[in-house]
């Protein structure tokens, strides 16, 4: 009965202490250790079971009750070095490292001899970064405990993180003489010297690595290292030696392989990687990873094009989806998007819950600008998964490509409000939607859409600029008009689009003259490549009196499109 009632009290005792202790409570640091007086043994009993009782919740990661607990047993006996030092864990857990450090501080001042006081003490100095103070007390712990080798790992650590590299590799180069050479030591080592570029000293580094530890992994990057150095010969032989200890071993195949390339022994190096990618002992990503690259080198790729459709086939097999994007991909590169597609198409269909799928094959009819096509697929895509905008998006594109305005418009705005969160998309939006509204003479929605996309983004040059000609097309707001133009031609001088805009708001507003100028810039930027320009350009002339060049430029948009209107004005300067 007795054991029942102290397990009820506790119960309760622990309740009471647990209201209010999310909040962090500040414990003052003990400064005099001196004056903490001993306990009675009532109360050495009672702080007993209060520590005892902390330290299972802190097992359990039950901080706030561990807190309160650890908190009570301090109230008891100020001097619980352990319980500062465990509150100072507790603290930093919960993200509050400053806080934790101050814990820390006051166990090490109870018991400065205790080494995992003064280690934790270090480490939180550090993870608030008082690095000096930090490298003092991991200083003081070699001192007393020079054979840690963790210890000169740590320090090394604090060391980079102050950015002092030199340092770091000297307390390396002292562990080596007071522990002898070390793996963990030694890689580190290797890291400092390559961000230093100290590439002599790293490969004596290697060198003495696979000395010590002849593992396929070191001879494989004291070959990587050899290749960095252009000593083709010995790195080869690294990665042989490699494979003679491991004959699958991804990185050392792949060392060998591109030995051959780069030293242009083609034949070898199709051979190897053939065999590299029918090897099914290397996990896939090795091969797509490697095949990635080797599709960022473009004379590559169009001079072996059949060699590598030859690797495809390698790779490829009925139940493998996973390279299907990437042998699209070298489709694209090699002037073959209708196969492409095709791949992506059968991909699709291999993984018809794949909302990679759905994106790669949609995407690929987007860059064909198969819009029919498009519209049927994203409409299937967002059945799958309404809440993506997606596939929402790129059927209103599809849509508005095919001259179905009104709902391109309605697809817009049902995906506006799932980008709500993400500036960057819904800005986005709120542009297209804007120049939809224009298309379909709904000036004032469109405007209110522009305004939408600027409050993002009050940058937004496409915005700016298609809004400022608008305004001007309306005959509204010259002065706004003319402030957006300027900001889009500041921020991209030599777009012949914003400058034609710019130049067309300034013979707007009666300036023909200096219309004149910005128009001479964006010819001199591919204007004369835009019928729309052209004939902007032959109207400021004729505004000037330079009507034979006018005529001269209205006939140079006339050869690029038919535009309305302008052969009347030819016909009017030349027939008054």
């Amino acid at each position: 009965m007795k054991k029942v009632i102290i397990a009820v009290l506790s119960g309760l005792l622990v309740a009471g202490l647990l209201s209010g202790s999310c909040a962090p409570k500040v414990l003052l640091p003990i400064s005099d250790p001196s004056k903490v007086k001993p306990l009675s043994e009532a109360k050495q009993m009672e702080k007993q079971w209060y520590f005892s009782e902390a330290m299972k919740e802190y097992a359990l990661q039950h901080w706030d009750m561990a807190s309160a607990l650890l908190r009570k047993t301090i109230d008891i006996d100020p001097g619980c070095d352990a319980c500062y030092y465990t509150l100072a864990d507790i603290y930093f857990y919960s993200d509050h490292p400053t806080i934790a450090l101050s814990l820390s501080l006051s166990a090490l001042r109870l018991d400065s001899t205790n080494f995992w006081y003064r280690k934790q003490a270090a480490q939180l100095y550090a993870t608030v970064g008082h690095y000096s103070s930090a490298i003092a007390e991991y200083r003081t712990l070699l001192a007393r405990q020079p054979a840690i080798e963790n210890l000169y790992f740590e320090l090394a650590a604090i060391f980079v993180r102050a950015h002092e590299l030199d340092s770091a590799l000297s307390v390396l180069q002292r562990a080596y003489t007071k522990i002898g050479f070390s793996e963990q030591l030694a890689e580190m080592q290797l890291e400092l010297l390559l961000k230093q570029d100290r590439q002599e000293e790293a490969t004596a580094v290697l060198e003495q690595l696979v000395e010590v530890f002849p593992e396929a992994r070191y001879y494989t990057l004291l070959g990587e290292q050899y290749d960095a150095l252009h000593r083709d010969t010995l790195s080869l032989q690294m990665y042989q030696k490699a494979l003679s200890l491991h004959a699958d071993f991804p990185p050392a195949l792949l060392g060998e392989m591109d030995h051959y390339r780069r030293a242009g022994d083609f034949a070898t190096f199709f051979q190897k990687m053939y065999l590299f990618c029918a090897n099914r002992q290397v996990e896939e990503h090795y091969k797509t990873e490697y095949l990635t690259a080797i599709l960022q080198l473009p004379s590559f790729v169009q001079a072996f094009a059949p060699a590598l459709d030859s690797v495809f086939l390698y790779l490829r097999t009925p139940t493998t989806t996973a390279v299907d994007p990437l042998y699209a991909s070298f489709l694209l590169h090699t002037a073959r998007p209708d196969s492409a597609a095709a791949v992506l198409h059968g991909n699709l269909q291999n993984r018809p819950d794949s909302r990679d799928a759905w994106f790669r094959y949609t995407d690929v009819l987007y860059y064909l600008t198969r819009w029919d096509t498009l519209n049927v697929y994203a409409g299937q895509a967002h059945e799958r998964f309404p809440d993506e905008p997606g596939f929402m998006s790129l059927k209103a594109v599809a849509l508005w490509q095919l001259h179905r305005e009104p709902e391109a418009i309605e697809w817009f705005e049902k995906s506006l409000p799932l980008v709500a969160d993400n500036p960057s998309q819904y800005k986005q939006i709120c542009a297209f939607l804007g120049d939809l509204y224009y298309t379909e003479k709904n000036a004032p929605e469109a405007f209110q859409y522009y305004e939408k996309a600027l409050a993002v983004d009050s940058a937004y040059v496409i915005v700016l600029n298609n809004y400022a000609y608008f305004l001007c097309e309306e005959r509204q707001q010259f002065d706004k008009a003319f402030a957006m133009s300027r900001r889009a031609v500041e921020a991209e001088p030599d777009n012949a689009t914003y400058l034609d805009t710019f130049g067309w708001i300034l013979y707007k507003m009666g300036n023909a003259a200096e219309a004149k100028t910005i128009f001479r810039q964006a010819l001199v930027h591919g204007g004369r490549e835009s019928a729309v320009i052209l004939d902007h350009y032959g109207d400021v002339l004729r505004a000037l009196g330079e009507t034979d060049m006018a005529t001269l430029y209205w006939e140079m948009a006339l050869q690029k499109e038919d535009l309305p209107g302008v052969r009347q004005k030819i016909n009017t300067i030349n027939h008054p």
